[in-house]
């Protein structure tokens, strides 16, 4: 299924649990490969929001795709994620 960037975006954003992380927010491609490498995602919350944090969630930690849903692995936050803060990223604990 081919999937377009307008339709993804906001989609919720859950682990395979079905613990909610979010909403995606972006993608980001590698331009030398053309491939996807990572998704930014919206943290869940009330003021998220507000905060300018977004969790980079690497595509290898990402189980299923569609314009219903993204799941990722239930241990992607230690594993893969990366916290996106004011443009710094720095490793999530």
């Amino acid at each position: 299924m081919k999937l377009n960037s307008k339709v993804l975006v906001g989609v919720p954003v859950r682990t395979k649990m079905g613990l909610a992380v979010g909403r995606l927010a972006s993608l980001e491609l590698d331009s030398d490969t053309g491939r996807l490498t990572s998704l930014l995602v919206r943290g869940k919350g009330v003021v998220a929001g507000l905060l300018e944090d977004q969790l980079v969630v690497s595509w290898s930690q990402v189980v299923s795709m569609s314009d219903k849903e993204i799941v990722v692995q239930d241990n992607f936050s230690p594993a893969g994620a990366v916290l996106a803060k004011k443009g710094l990223a720095e490793q999530t604990m």
